[in-house]
């Protein structure tokens, strides 16, 4: 993955960047559009050479995962556990944008270094003795006390049930998650939480021990997760580039990228209810435009291929990406969030720098200058995170007990609110 930095104008190309609307019409040159005043030909972003994407992946090798992999055979199918994690290590393996890759049984001792080859036969069943485990806090911690755990991502693979000897480290369980992240916070590391079921076979052995400490399953299903953990930008590379296949429930925790790629592309759309009016033209790395009685419309295009796979639909984006303008009023027109296709970034090179493509409204514009930012705030922990908490795992369900207090722990390792995952500016000038 390439980062993107500074603004490039792309909205010098005047009625040439043919970029179909939602509804599929025809573009045509921009009306009332003054001469470009001092632009040049609109260029690629530079890029800067992006931080090798170095991976460290560790699977929770205890008697309470034993059964998420049983052993298999043709007439057995796999699991959703074997399926879904022997694809995202085999895609560690083998995804060339990961330069460096390591795997790790988490143990009742410190990591143990395995070849992928060993992991991938424990995923597939081969499992002779599984070990007792270790404590959730203690698991992060060491795993998180690497050397370089700062500088890489690291993938915690467990299905993340905490059950203390001691019973009243529950009621410290935020206190004790945030304790054993603490370079989350100390170094700027992001989290990403990934949530699946699978089915389970043999030995459940659930937090809360009453009315039986463990039970036997038969293809019930319970939660897993897959944590995510390192710097944002590699961590969001991550998400987007070799966890392609991830589960709809997601969680991330001080997500950042880069500076994404964004310019306007000022066309004439036919469709009436979409097609700009007033004066809008390119002038000095930004938009100049008069604001009456009518708003001013243009469209614009972002690069964020760096998102998360899920950030990257229209319907997230159009929910939640936010447009300020002091001194002014501006809004990302309602429908207009849309991908832009292989075919239209290479039919327009005006187009192949972005993914993404939608239109800005300004509706005011009270001082002579002012500078428009668009940005994607971090999304808060989501609704999932609570219907799939249980104070009470005794009898086997799709939930996990205390997940709500073990990510209001994570949660809290950073500021309120949380800082927005990009923001992009676009200088304007009153006509």
């Amino acid at each position: 993955m390439r980062f993107f930095r500074g603004f490039r104008l792309a909205g010098v190309l005047l009625g040439t960047a043919l970029l179909a609307n939602c509804g599929g019409s025809e573009p045509a040159e921009t009306p009332a559009a003054k001469p470009t005043k001092g632009a040049k030909p609109a260029t690629t972003p530079a890029e800067a050479e992006a931080a090798p994407l170095n991976v460290s992946v560790f699977l929770e090798y205890s008697g309470g995962m034993k059964g998420f992999v049983p052993r298999g055979g043709a007439d057995k199918p796999a699991t959703e556990f074997q399926q879904r994690i022997g694809a995202l290590i085999t895609e560690t393996q083998v995804n060339g944008a990961v330069a460096n890759r390591k795997y790790y049984l988490c143990e009742n001792a410190a990591p143990k270094a395995v070849p992928f080859s060993e992991l991938r036969n424990l995923v597939q069943g081969n499992v002779a003795q599984a070990a007792l485990g270790t404590e959730l806090p203690q698991m992060l911690e060491g795993i998180l006390a690497r050397p370089q755990a700062a500088q890489e991502v690291s993938v915690v693979i467990s299905d993340f049930i905490y059950g203390p000897e001691d019973r009243s480290a529950f009621s410290q369980l935020p206190n004790l998650i945030r304790t054993s992240i603490a370079p989350v916070s100390q170094k700027q590391l992001a989290v990403a939480v990934f949530g699946e079921t699978s089915r389970f076979y043999g030995s459940y052995f659930p937090a809360v021990k009453t009315p039986v400490p463990k039970r036997t399953l038969n293809g019930e299903k319970v939660p897993y997760y897959v944590w995510v953990i390192g710097p944002p930008a590699l961590v969001a590379r991550y998400s987007a580039e070799v966890f392609r296949n991830a589960p709809a429930q997601q969680a991330f925790f001080g997500l950042k990228t880069s500076t994404p790629a964004f310019a306007p592309v000022l066309v004439k759309l036919t469709d009436p209810k979409l097609k700009p009016s007033g004066s809008v033209y390119a002038e000095d790395n930004g938009l100049t435009m008069k604001v009456s009685d009518d708003p001013a419309e243009f469209t614009v295009g972002l690069n964020l291929k760096e998102l998360p796979a899920a950030w990257q639909q229209p319907a997230f984006l159009a929910q939640h990406l936010q447009v300020r303008l002091p001194n002014g009023q501006a809004a990302v027109v309602p429908n207009s969030v849309r991908t832009l296709t292989e075919e239209q970034q290479s039919g327009q090179p005006v187009l192949a720098p972005y993914t993404h493509a939608l239109r800005l409204r300004v509706t005011k514009l009270a001082a002579p200058t002012a500078t428009l930012s668009l940005a994607l705030p971090a999304p808060e922990t989501p609704d999932w995170v609570s219907a799939w908490s249980t104070a009470n795992d005794n009898t086997p369900a799709p939930r996990t007990f205390g997940l709500d207090q073990i990510l209001t722990g994570v949660r809290q390792s950073y500021p309120t609110p949380l800082p927005p995952v990009f923001t992009v500016q676009l200088p304007l000038k009153k006509d």
